[in-house]
């Protein structure tokens, strides 16, 4: 009979990064470790069990659906493999339904005008760093990581003056551009510091010296939300959801905020309609939005 550590070794060499491997093995060890079977006498039942204990996790708000919904298709991807390599005779989670996160961004996702201009009146009176990391992933549409990971050399300006970041990409060089105030603010920031900053450093330093953590920046937003009086402290991933939102109620078109935003395609647009609809024609319309100088 097969031995599970062989099996699991050939099917988690079609991975090239390590943590998904790490993932992979981690999950579906606790999978075999639930139904207490093993390895290839997994039944029907047994798969269904264990989605049913995820379901009820979910709806306790142990897990997250979208949690749930990748443990599904990480044991599914498993079980294909092992069917299509004779190990089993079917793979019983065709027949399971799997949990499935809704696509929508709700509008407790997105933060209101006033909101916001909340938020970056108490950002401005943090460290210039803080303040400029988190309206460049704002007015960017960067991820956090993007924004931790960022180099100096990766700012790039064309023949127009205007100033984007390159990064490159599977599929090639991807441009973001950046908004003319937070270039100001991240050259004054610069300014201000006392390190070298050589084109290879990376931008965002925390005081040894070395690149800022998303970790930390997590912390500052939700500070700065708590300071605000907000009853919901927001992430920066959702100061890019209010970016993708009213950049799409304005008028961009779902195809430059893919490229903007560096979605794999234009489709996920789609999430922001219910949002956008909710959005529409509201008093906010009626005022116009700027870096307040100082």
């Amino acid at each position: 009979m097969a031995d599970i550590e062989d099996v699991l070794c050939d099917f988690l060499s079609r991975f090239q990064k390590e943590k998904t491997k790490i993932d992979y093995k981690r999950d579906l060890y606790n999978f075999y470790r639930y139904i207490d079977k093993k390895f290839l006498e997994v039944s029907y039942d047994d798969c269904k069990m264990y989605i049913n204990f995820l379901k009820h996790k979910i709806e306790k708000k142990e897990i997250a659906i979208s949690t749930g919904e990748k443990l599904y298709s990480q044991l599914y991807s498993f079980f294909h493999y092992l069917e299509q390599h004779l190990y089993i005779e079917y793979n019983h989670f065709k027949k399971i339904t799997k949990p499935k996160a809704s696509r929508l961004i709700s509008k407790d996702r997105i933060i209101s005008w006033e909101e916001l201009d909340q938020l970056i009146s108490v950002l401005k009176t943090y460290n210039i760093r803080d303040f400029s990391i988190l309206m460049l992933i704002f007015t960017s549409g960067l991820t956090l990581q993007d924004a931790v990971d960022l180099k100096w050399n990766q700012f790039v300006v064309d023949n127009q003056e205007n100033i984007g970041i390159q990064f490159e990409t599977t599929k090639g060089i991807r441009y973001v551009k950046v908004h003319k105030d937070i270039w100001d603010l991240i050259q004054e920031y610069k300014e201000k510091s006392n390190e070298i900053h050589l084109p290879e450093h990376y931008v965002f330093l925390n005081n040894r010296g070395q690149k800022i953590s998303g970790r930390w920046m997590r912390t500052v937003i939700r500070k700065a939300c708590n300071e605000a009086g907000f009853k919901k402290a927001y992430t920066p991933r959702e100061l890019r959801h209010t970016l993708a939102a009213y950049a799409l109620k304005k008028g961009a078109t779902a195809e430059q905020v893919k490229e903007q935003l560096g979605w794999s395609q234009a489709a996920l647009a789609e999430r922001y309609l219910y949002t956008i609809q909710e959005l529409n024609d509201n008093a906010i319309d009626y005022l116009n939005f700027s870096l307040k100088k100082e």
